[in-house]
């Protein structure tokens, strides 16, 4: 009997068991890849995961995810990744089976409303997620106001406005947030390696074709950047290759009806199969003629031929690891004022420049395995040379400039989730070492310039994340600079607040400083009073403070595609020992002399308002205003023959842009642009009028407009067609001065007179 009782049991227990086993749901696998809906290129760590479960996966290198002992039935599939609308695809999974060769397609998200950025923390996240305000230009500003150099593009961003300082040689500065181009910090891969040299006609020798956009931060906001970063930082992201293509574009244009400016640039990038490597190569060659526009046989506009090309590349030696070169070679040849083409010095007054850039960088990166942390090595340099011309009346005023600009830094991040006082914490800390050496001689005006200026920092910030409404951007540097006695620490603050959905506030906090050394307009001569003037420093030149506020309410829609959004922003910079210009004297051989010494202080402050509307690929627009007051403390004495003023010149106190993007046809894209620029005070120098004096500007409205058309044909390259006119109503500077004596630096409004332009672009 207990044997027979034994022998049931077993069976019951082997039954259950059966059971048990029967009633386990079967697991199978799901297998794809992810891929660019737009480009069609696979997309490397996207997190895939099913809806309401905690099983999940990320793709690796090639876009490829599995996802493995998933449960019979059916299932939502949610991608999602940093940048790109998350995408969700309803998969059935049959009983022991598995779905194979699923393609799921990431849509980019809107640039206008949400852009991916990385100046703020040097880590890819999303403009709303970052506590500082970063505006992007791209290609969509790019190519819809023709820009074929990064000048030309820059104008359109909220607090951003282009200024050309020269009307023989025209070099140009950016203005941000009504502060001169020396207070602002441009980048190249993060990197800073644009000297004060480069200031002065490096925007222009930047193709659009290399960059990839540039992120801009108005105000200090970051500590990972240089403390004299005061009105902000132009963050210029050279091109990286994703996917196997090239193009080939030409533009010709014809300034005020009749002058050429043609230009013919080239793109390739080439991935390996197993994208573990990449390369990108870019060059271009324009070229374009001098502008005259009074007939008086100066240009206004001068002759300038560029030459340029580069590349960047990647290796991946490992899942976690990073190699990036990037290389570049520009050579422009620019000459203004009259008897262009011939020998420089046979100019009744004439500027000549040949500039030839060489620079580029190496970064590595380096996750360890839990990708946690992250440490980033780098080295990167610039050196140029320059041979110039600057005389009136056939002097030999021969020159030569050499400058050599060096990188290196090392920079370490760690991840801390979950942590007791907050959802997350990104540590990030830092050293870098900036050298930066000028010499400029020019011996007729006995002119001699020889800088070495060397800088040690060293950062540390957190982007802390103490709730899901609100988080801290809290850092500081200490600075270490040549010219001055001790270190300087910069404290940075910054907050973003979440109130509503898709409505932020933001407020910033920072501090900076300008040492006592040469910038870009210093290293500029011009010519005034039948002579040349140029600055010299003061002996008793100190460091500038800055102090900068700004707050910002930021919001953003986005609905299937659609959108619209819009930020006020109000800003406060308040300078200490502000650098001014006054006017000292003349030289032996009546030169003016003006001399950059510090004044009492001043302040700039103002708001700025922008809106943004997208509706799918139809329709984009996006428009901008800003208003401001920029005072000094005390007048400046710019003339010794007038009073002084407490305006800060060639600082209008409204500006603003507008662009629109529509496409009524699939393939026919037609876009309006505009800039305007409100009066200003503009000092003009006795030469080719009597006496000094000081004018007040009027208002610029700028209107461009273009157009184009793909051809799509089976087997054949994709063909673009375009054309248009930029600034449509001849919005230009009318009283330019006369002759030789005529003052150079005499020049407002905008860049160019009406110009038709049309071309053609072809994809491989």
């Amino acid at each position: 009997m207990k044997r027979l009782l034994g022998v049931i049991i077993c069976c019951l227990v082997a039954l259950v068991g059966r059971q048990d086993s029967f009633a386990q749901p079967m697991a199978g696998t799901i297998e794809g890849v992810v891929v660019d809906a737009k480009t069609g290129t696979p997309m490397e760590s996207v997190h895939m995961g099913l809806e309401g479960t905690k099983t999940g996966a990320t793709t690796d290198s090639t876009g490829r995810f599995v996802l493995e002992n998933v449960p019979v039935g059916r299932h939502t599939l949610v991608a999602s990744f940093v940048g790109y609308d998350t995408e969700r695809v309803v998969v059935d999974l049959l009983e022991r089976g598995a779905v194979r060769g699923l393609v799921v397609q990431l849509a980019p998200s809107s640039v206008l409303l949400d852009q991916v950025i990385i100046t703020a923390t040097r880590t890819e996240r999303l403009r709303s997620e970052v506590p500082v305000i970063v505006n992007v230009i791209d290609d969509f500003v790019f190519e819809s106001t023709q820009a074929l150099s990064l000048s030309e593009g820059l104008s359109f961003q909220p607090g951003l406005r282009l200024e050309i300082d020269c009307q023989t040689c025209n070099y140009s500065q950016i203005r941000l947030n009504g502060l001169a181009g020396s207070y602002s910090q441009i980048l190249i891969d993060s990197r800073p390696i644009f000297s004060a040299l480069n200031g002065l006609y490096g925007l222009d020798q930047i193709p659009t074709s290399m960059i990839e956009r540039v992120e801009v931060i108005r105000g200090g906001g970051s500590a990972l950047f240089g403390a004299s970063a005061i009105a902000g930082t132009l963050n210029i992201i050279t091109r990286e290759p994703v996917e196997n293509s090239s193009s080939v574009s030409y533009h010709q244009g014809l300034i005020d009806g009749s002058t050429p400016d043609g230009a013919l640039s080239a793109n390739a990038s080439l991935v390996s199969d197993d994208r573990q490597s990449g390369v990108f190569l870019f060059g271009i060659l324009r070229n374009r003629s001098a502008y005259d526009t009074n007939g008086d046989g100066f240009s206004e506009m001068p002759f300038m031929r560029n030459n340029s090309f580069g590349l960047r590349a990647y290796h991946k030696p490992g899942a976690l690891g990073k190699l990036t070169i990037e290389a570049h070679s520009l050579t422009e040849e620019r000459q203004g004022g009259n008897q262009i083409g011939k020998a420089a010095h046979l100019a009744d007054q004439g500027e000549y420049r040949l500039h030839r850039v060489t620079g580029g960088g190496i970064t590595y990166e380096q996750y360890l395995p839990a990708r946690k942390d992250k440490i980033s090595v780098y080295i990167s340099g610039q050196y140029t040379g320059r041979d110039h011309y600057t005389g009136i009346d056939h002097v030999d005023a021969y020159g030569d400039t050499k400058n050599v600009t060096l990188v290196g830094g090392i920079q370490y991040s760690r991840t801390i989730p979950k942590m007791p006082l907050g959802i997350s914490n990104t540590i990030t800390m830092g050293t870098e070492l900036q050298y930066d050496e000028v010499t400029d001689e020019i011996p007729i005006y006995d002119r001699f310039i020889d800088q070495t200026v060397r800088q040690l920092g060293a950062y540390v910030q957190t982007d802390w994340k103490v709730s899901p409404v609100l988080t801290l951007l809290l850092g500081g540097r200490l600075d270490r600079h040549s010219a001055l006695d001790g270190p300087v620490f910069s404290p940075r603050v910054n907050a973003l607040l979440g109130l509503a959905k898709g409505l932020q506030l933001r407020g910033t906090y920072a501090t900076g400083f300008r040492a006592p050394q040469a910038f870009d307009a210093d290293l500029h001569i011009a010519f005034a009073g039948g002579g040349v003037s140029f600055i010299r420093l003061s002996d008793y030149l100190k460091r500038e403070d800055s102090r900068s506020y700004s707050t910002s309410l930021d919001y953003n829609y986005t609905h299937d595609g659609n959108g619209y959004g819009f930020t006020l922003e109000g800003f406060l910079t308040r300078l200490q020992d502000t650098f001014v210009l006054e006017e000292v004297g003349v030289d032996e051989e009546g030169n003016l002399i003006l001399e950059r010494r510090n004044g009492s202080g001043s302040t700039v402050a103002g708001g700025t308002a922008e809106i943004r509307f997208i509706y799918g690929d139809r329709l984009e627009m996006q428009s901008g205003l800003t208003v401001q007051q920029s005072r000094y403390d005390e007048p400046v004495f710019w003339s010794a023959e007038l009073p002084g003023t407490r305006r800060y010149l060639r600082t209008p106190d409204i500006y603003g842009f507008y662009m629109i993007s529509g496409k009524p046809l699939p393939r026919f894209v037609i876009a309006l642009s505009g800039v305007l620029t409100g009066p200003m005070d503009v000092p003009h120098l006795a030469g080719a009028i009597e006496r000094d004096e000081l004018i007040r500007s009027r208002t610029f409205l700028e209107t461009n407009v273009r157009a184009s058309y793909e051809i799509r044909l089976p087997g054949a390259p994709d063909v673009e067609l375009f054309g248009g006119l930029q600034n449509v109503t001849n919005a230009y500077q009318r009283d330019f001065d006369v002759g030789k004596y005529r003052d150079s630096n005499f020049i407002y409004g905008p860049a160019r007179p009406r110009t038709v332009f049309m071309g053609v672009k072809t994809r491989f």
